[in-house]
């Protein structure tokens, strides 16, 4: 459903905003979507701290409060610019402020709208408008995820930075709904196969992996979704000779048993020569540095890109995933020839055995 707003983003003030209401986005319905204070209104729990201290707080000096009261109440002012997103359930609203901030006694809240975080809060509340909404199911897996996000998820208020798939995501629905005339983050320096596997959930790079595997004649049982310790994948040879697939070795069956090696799959990470955990034969970490030694578990976005040269079957899974990213069409197209230094290894389909 979209709600026409009263204004269009400009590419120079996109910014977004995540915002999560209560514990558990637990009063995102009541004031969202019930609207039980007579319209839409974000909410802030910030303990005893009162709104004369954040209206005036020295901005030279560190607030002893948190910044997340500032930054919502600059917003509400229209200081910062952007939307606020806010996802619960299985409802996205993209929202604006309509107001300024103001208090609301605790007794008063609770009692029209639902219990606060903390005995000694004073809700701050900011009336907004809801220029935006979708399922759950229309919107990239990422933005599905963004309340499992541990950058974001124990925020009241805050900026989303720093993670590109997920602000293209958002800014596809924007585009979607009229609010974007174009994609800010979509230029020639994005454009890139990196980029692309950045807009990918973390179920969904796990599954790529996957499936780059399952094409090259391994079998690949279900995720383990979490329930095993650092092992996301476990990947079967049913073959009497070693599977070799760019540097990831799995060893041919042998007495019966299947050759079979443990996986682990991130996306990028703050540390970029990560160690492997010993329950774990092959670390792929799209960030990860180049291993370039022959007894390397650690495998990066290089990896896949290769993979995905060599994996017709995938790109076109992988095209159907991403459709929604306005560049990755020409760059899967692009796939389809072999790169300048791994043309010898770009033969589809498994590998032969010798």
């Amino acid at each position: 459903m979209l709600h026409r707003s009263s204004r269009r983003t400009t590419i120079e003030n996109v910014r977004h905003y995540f915002t999560k209401i209560g514990p558990g986005n637990t009063l995102a319905p009541p004031l969202l979507g019930e609207q039980r204070l007579g319209e839409p209104v974000l909410a802030g729990f910030f303990r005893a701290v009162r709104l004369p201290e954040i209206r005036d707080h020295n901005r030279e000096q560190r607030p002893r409060f948190s910044y997340q009261a500032i930054d919502l109440y600059r917003w509400a002012q229209g200081e910062l610019e952007g939307f606020a997103i806010n996802l619960a359930q299985g409802v996205l609203r993209i929202l604006e402020p309509t107001g300024a901030m103001y208090e609301m006694e605790r007794d008063l809240f609770e009692k029209t709208v639902g219990p606060t975080p903390n005995k000694d809060d004073v809700p701050k509340l900011v009336p907004v408008r809801i220029v935006q909404e979708e399922r759950i199911t229309h919107i990239p897996t990422i933005l599905t995820q963004i309340n499992a996000n541990r950058r974001l998820s124990s925020s009241t208020f805050k900026e989303i930075t720093g993670d590109f798939g997920l602000g293209l995501a958002i800014d596809y629905v924007l585009f979607k709904g009229g609010l974007l005339e174009q994609y800010p983050r979509s230029t020639p320096e994005t454009r890139t196969v990196d980029h692309l596997l950045q807009c990918l959930g973390t179920n969904e790079l796990i599954t790529l992996v996957a499936r780059l595997l399952q094409e090259h004649g391994l079998y690949v049982p279900a995720p383990n979704g979490g329930f095993v310790k650092n092992i996301d994948l476990f990947a079967c040879n049913d073959r009497p000779r070693e599977i070799e697939l760019e540097g990831l070795r799995v060893p041919g069956r042998s007495a019966f048993r299947s050759g079979a090696i443990t996986l682990q799959v991130r996306d990028s990470a703050q540390e970029t020569r990560p160690e492997v955990s010993p329950e774990v034969d092959y670390l792929i970490q799209l960030n990860a540095e180049t291993d370039t030694s022959e007894s390397a578990r650690v495998l990066n976005r290089d990896w896949i890109e290769k993979m995905l040269r060599r994996s017709p079957r995938t790109r076109g899974y992988l095209d159907r995933l991403l459709r929604w990213v306005p560049f990755a069409g020409s760059i899967i197209r692009g796939l389809e020839a072999p790169g300048p230094s791994d043309r010898s290894a770009a033969v589809p389909g498994p590998p032969q055995e010798r």
